[in-house]
């Protein structure tokens, strides 16, 4: 697929998590920069995404990119993020053994296959199952997993030692994640474990992008086709309360 493309996909994708969106666009911008006017593909993507700070985030720095140079220096940046959160998730949380996590996040993956946790639990993540997609690859990384339904947390939490999760936006008051990691975070409460949020400082929303952040509702045929009022968003605050430690490598 070329770059053109991707970036007209990137706006509707339910089920990358916001780093590999963020890092696709960056690339294609880098191979498109001065060949194409992609400046509206990529507005496009802030509005179909508007729930995940890191891809707005991105999106801005490309937009006022001048040149490929400022682009390129922009990806060596990100990764560097991101591999410093990692590095200190790892040095961090290397002596949990037993660990709940949610839905599909590469922090989180690239954080467990450093630790080697004993035991990974995790749900499936309705509807685009994104946690069955996690459980895959710490399968085949040689890690023990184990895959429940979205609301079975509360069965193994007291096997669990701590809880990592992503966040698709770090705000003033409280962390944004799939839906389901409020539940997460109060079962982590009530048992009296950590629950630890690791997120890149892209994650955290810069003042200028606030008011083009919110929460989409989604097809309410994904949950029922009965006539009836349907709730159906991805993602979900959980107040900082709830948090015993945000990791950004910071």
């Amino acid at each position: 697929m070329d770059c053109v493309k991707v970036l007209q996909s990137l706006g509707s994708d339910r089920v990358s998590s916001s780093n590999t969106i963020a890092l696709k666009m960056i690339g294609c911008s880098i191979e498109l920069f001065g060949k194409y006017n992609y400046s509206k593909l990529i507005r496009n993507i802030m509005e179909g995404q508007p729930s995940m700070a890191v891809v707005l985030n991105v999106a801005n720095r490309i937009l006022k990119a001048k040149n490929k140079e400022e682009l390129l220096g922009l990806k060596r940046e990100f990764l560097n993020a991101e591999k410093n959160t990692i590095s200190k998730a790892v040095d961090s949380l290397k002596s949990y053994r037993k660990v709940a996590t949610i839905s599909y996040s590469r922090t989180v993956l690239e954080t467990l296959k450093f630790t080697r946790p004993k035991r990974v639990f995790i749900s499936v993540s309705h509807p685009a199952r994104e946690g069955e997609k996690l459980a895959q690859e710490l399968i085949s990384c040689g890690l023990d997993v184990v895959l429940f339904e979205d609301v079975t947390y509360s069965l193994v939490m007291k096997d669990v030692d701590a809880v990592f999760v992503g966040a698709d936006a770090v705000l003033d008051d409280c962390i944004v994640n799939k839906i389901g990691s409020f539940y997460l975070a109060l079962l982590a409460d009530y048992f009296k474990r950590d629950f630890f949020v690791l997120a890149n400082k892209f994650k955290f929303l810069s003042d200028d992008l606030k008011g083009k952040y919110r929460i989409l509702d989604m097809d309410p045929s994904e949950i029922t086709r009965l006539n009836c009022d349907v709730v159906n968003v991805y993602f979900e605050k959980v107040p900082l309360k709830f948090v015993k430690e945000i990791i950004s490598g910071e």
